[in-house]
């Protein structure tokens, strides 16, 4: 196994030049192809040689990197006309980076084994700066040998990667990861605006939020989780899901503080309580 030498990359935005950078620093030969020239020039200051179509980035490499926004992009980039089926051979293998839904990567893939192109999904979990400083993450789907192949590529690239399962299971990480991240920055928005309608500085509270909230439930998960049968189930916890957390939703209606998260919360949390009350488990 080994990093492949002779690459094609479609979408050479942020994202893709940051890999790019990468490529080049280890060696690789570079077709690159995007829709904006702009960034077509960025490619050819990094050293790719530039093409005209993904078609032309994929002919001629053993592996091909794509990065683009949206499902639809997606599938226009790989099965379009001019797409990289056209061009790659019986035999290399299509990176998928891009954040998009499982259905999405596996209509990719069906196509792509009727031209005996392998396909595996390999979202990102990093900003552009990280990933041009060799720190990507990648969360990859696949089938075991076709993931063999690409994951020392990638390794090389980045700092580590996580094999998740079959075709999709990459873009489902994904999607869940950033899930998380958009949860906790509208729960921080509610969470001040509560500390603002009780008179508390934003910036004070910030501040003291950053210095003692140093225990992120990911971090501890198995304190706030067992695994049953294959499934995540949360743990009692006192006082916190079955009292605070309705208090916040509590105060947030007496203060007409918009709160949505946290109102869903509590909804969940009496719920789990109800349960653990009914099975006894409840503290």
């Amino acid at each position: 196994m080994h990093m492949f030498k002779s690459v094609g990359l479609v979408g050479v935005g942020a994202m893709g030049q940051a890999l790019l950078h990468r490529l080049i620093l280890a060696g690789a030969r570079v077709r690159a192809f995007d829709i904006s020239e702009e960034a077509m020039t960025a490619a050819r200051k990094l050293g790719a040689e530039t093409v005209g179509s993904a078609a032309e980035a994929a002919r001629g490499v053993e592996a091909v990197h794509l990065f683009v926004r949206t499902d639809a992009e997606e599938m226009a980039a790989t099965t379009g006309p001019g797409g990289v089926l056209e061009g790659a051979a019986p035999g290399t293998v299509l990176i998928l980076h891009s954040t998009v839904l499982p259905e999405t990567t596996r209509r990719v893939a069906e196509a792509a084994a009727k031209v005996k192109v392998d396909v595996v999904d390999a979202p990102v979990t990093a900003v552009p700066r990280h990933v041009h400083a060799g720190e990507a993450v990648f969360l990859l789907g696949g089938d075991p040998k076709v993931v063999a192949r690409a994951r020392p590529h990638l390794e090389a690239l980045g700092e580590r990667s996580y094999h998740f399962g079959p075709l999709g299971s990459g873009n489902v990480a994904k999607i869940a990861k950033n899930l998380a991240t958009a949860i906790e920055r509208v729960a921080a928005a509610e969470i001040v605006w509560l500390a603002e309608a009780g008179g508390l500085d934003p910036k004070d509270f910030f501040e003291m939020m950053r210095a003692e909230h140093n225990h992120p439930v990911m971090q501890r998960w198995d304190a706030a989780f067992t695994i049953e049968n294959g499934h995540a189930v949360p743990r009692p916890a006192s006082n916190l899901l079955n009292k605070d957390v309705g208090l916040a939703a509590e105060y947030a209606r007496a203060r007409n503080v918009t709160a949505r998260v946290t109102k869903g919360a509590a909804d969940t949390a009496a719920e789990w309580v109800a349960q653990w009350e009914k099975e006894g488990r409840a503290r």
